[in-house]
């Protein structure tokens, strides 16, 4: 059943976070070209500011989520219920909260985005207090599909309504090119989307309730205890995902905001399809940590190697593919004028290669809670982020803010290997650290000979095709020569083996 429902929730996340690829593609450029660069840079900048505002959320939702976790395994159907519904009460404590830090916070707008007209930088900010605080308000039913990997139930109606939205953004801008129709649109749908979601819940759980909760059943659960750490890791966590944008609204202008947008509309979506594919494991990773059938026999030492190397193998094709197709790509889709250095994007390349490379230790870190044992790593990660980043700015431009980026995400990652194998994988360090400097060899030989082919290719949209090719096929066979009978690949091999039996089995029934 496990299975089942990673795959299905890999193959709906995979098949509609494509088509939204494509189309999030032709709407930012519309975007960019219709309303300007001061008009996409608030955008940009404002929903940055709002990942700020969304540390008041304090990490409730993986707190409770880890929590939920075991009662699902144990199918304790009023646990289940009474954490759905502090969940919600917790949400709409949050949705307040944020409410009155997005208040105060308007009045920090003039000085990030010192070259942006005021009624449009606050125009685009009101429609998004209205977007955010809407999600808050609607969106909790999400977290127990999430955490009985139903969450493909969720990716239907959210990609027809993402992809409605998208239609209609793309209407007013070629028809009717008014911005604030064109955020309006998307609060429109999403608040669609969360409703339907709504009424589809009430169908997949009945068993779950609305049940009064009070202060004390928090405090019962030792929930303030896991937040006070957790808001150490969701500030932390904020900061990386937001300065850069900021810092180069305040420092470099609009244009130059407009510039690391339009690379990050690519990785953001790129990142939304890779983000599906791993949440399709993680909750598979949850019921494995709780389920003591698994640590009978050691499977679940052996799902652990195998994932983290699967992280691996995802991280260094996506690395080499930003380094061949980043800049043909972008200088078929925007122009050649929009081009950011090499440097930047080499930068760019390995702080996507730190991410995706312990995305499956970061899964099994939220899981197993704990947030105060790496809570220093966290609070340096994000002091180094800021002061690096307005350090090296003036130095090196938007190249510098990655650097400060990538530096903080390597001491994000060292807190989350310090967790996993103190609570989890004990003994298993030492074999992790080899691990890493062999993947370091190897992710410089799927990058320098993926690049090497790419450079002999011809530009435009037809050398595209060779090219990704090449990095369908070099980075792939190197991995696989390197790690494809190893004894961390075990677990992906017979992984491989069930599903091509079950797909042979599929194909003689049919």
């Amino acid at each position: 059943m496990r299975t089942k429902r990673t795959l299905l929730n890999m193959a709906y996340a995979l098949g509609s976070s494509l088509l939204l690829l494509l189309l999030g593609l032709v709407t930012r450029r519309l975007l960019v070209d219709n309303f300007g660069t001061q008009v996409t840079t608030a955008s940009q900048v404002v929903s940055q500011l709002f990942n700020f505002f969304s540390i008041a959320e304090f990490g409730v939702g993986s707190v409770i989520s880890y929590r939920l976790y075991e009662q699902i395994a144990a199918k304790n159907e009023e646990k289940i219920s009474k954490y759905m519904s502090m969940y919600k009460w917790a949400y709409r404590a949050v949705g307040s909260v944020i409410a009155l830090l997005a208040l105060c916070g308007a009045a920090a707008l003039p000085w990030i985005m010192p070259d942006v007209p005021l009624a449009t930088g606050y125009t685009v900010y009101g429609l998004n207090v209205i977007s955010t605080l809407c999600s808050y308000f609607l969106v909790t039913r999400r977290l127990m599909y999430t955490c009985t990997q139903q969450g493909y139930r969720c990716t239907q109606i959210d990609f027809c309504c993402n992809v409605l939205t998208s239609l209609a953004k793309i209407a007013v801008s070629m028809w009717y090119p008014n911005y604030v129709l064109y955020f309006s649109v998307s609060i429109f749908f999403n608040v669609c989307a969360n409703l339907l979601i709504a009424w589809r819940f009430k169908k997949d759980f009945p068993y779950v309730k609305d049940v009064r909760v009070t202060l004390a059943d928090f405090k019962d659960l030792g929930i303030f205890h896991d937040l006070r750490y957790y808001l150490v890791h969701r500030l932390s966590n904020t900061i990386y995902g937001s300065s850069d944008t900021i810092v180069t609204s305040r420092m470099g202008g609009s244009v130059q905001t407009t510039f690391l947008g339009n690379y990050s509309t690519i990785s953001t979506s790129a990142t939304d399809l890779g983000n599906k594919v791993m949440d399709s494991f993680a909750a598979a990773i949850g019921n494995i940590v709780y389920d003591k059938s698994a640590a009978a026999n050691d499977h679940d030492k052996q799902v652990f190697w195998g994932l983290d190397l699967f992280s691996y193998l995802f991280a260094s094709f996506v690395a080499a593919a930003y380094f061949c197709l980043f800049q043909p790509f972008m200088g078929a889709w925007m122009g050649e004028r929009w081009l950011l250095p090499l440097s930047f994007v080499l930068v760019f390349c390995l702080n996507e290669y730190v991410g995706w490379n312990h995305r499956m230790l970061g899964s099994y870190r939220a899981v197993l809670g704990h947030f105060e044992q790496d809570q220093w790593f966290m609070v340096s990660s994000a002091a180094v982020n800021l002061i690096l980043s307005f350090i090296l700015f003036p130095l090196f431009d938007i190249t510098g803010a990655l650097i400060a980026t990538v530096v903080a995400h390597c001491i994000m990652w060292a807190g989350r290997v310090v967790v996993v194998f103190r609570r989890y994988m004990a003994g298993g360090l030492a074999h992790y650290l080899a691990a890493q400097a062999l993947h370091l060899v190897t992710l410089a030989a799927c990058m320098g000979g993926s690049y090497a082919l790419c450079a002999r290719m011809p530009g435009g949209w037809l050398g595209l095709v060779p090219r990704v090719l090449v990095v369908l096929i070099v980075p792939n066979a190197i991995n696989l020569a390197v790690y494809g009978w190893g004894r961390d690949a075990a677990y992906l091999r017979s992984y491989a083996q069930k599903l091509a039996a079950k797909l042979k089995r599929k194909g003689k029934a049919e």
